[in-house]
């Protein structure tokens, strides 16, 4: 998966809430390691969190910031589970590389050819 690819359904589901389909996600999931997902809205990420520490702190000890990053806030976490941030689609390219690098370096997904199964609802 490339940034441009995550920004592509990034702008997909913003402009369908433009058009009144804020109800719509695309969830992309890791075609062979699938507890790996991130889930796209129009407001909001949701991503897989394989980890128990709170996300502001377990993601710095991989050089990730969520606060740091510009229009992405954490608003929701489960250990083990999931992480849900609220973002405010005005940096897509931000938020797509913050979406890839935490592939890249928390879940150590490196493999930029990897196929992802795509559900859109």
């Amino acid at each position: 998966m490339e940034q441009s690819n995550i920004k592509q359904y990034l702008q997909k589901v913003t402009d369908l809430a433009v058009d009144g389909g804020t109800r719509r996600t695309i969830t992309l999931e890791h075609a062979t390691e699938i507890q790996y997902w991130f889930q796209l809205t129009w407001d909001m990420i949701n991503i897989c969190y394989p980890f128990t520490g709170h996300p502001a702190i377990q993601l710095k000890q991989y050089g990730l910031d969520t606060e740091a990053q510009q229009g992405l806030y954490l608003v929701d976490w489960k250990a083990n589970q999931y992480c849900t941030s609220e973002h405010d689609a005005n940096d897509l390219d931000a938020i797509a590389g913050f979406i890839l690098q935490y592939f890249k370096k928390a879940l150590a997904i490196n493999d930029d050819a990897a196929a992802w199964n795509i559900i859109e609802q």
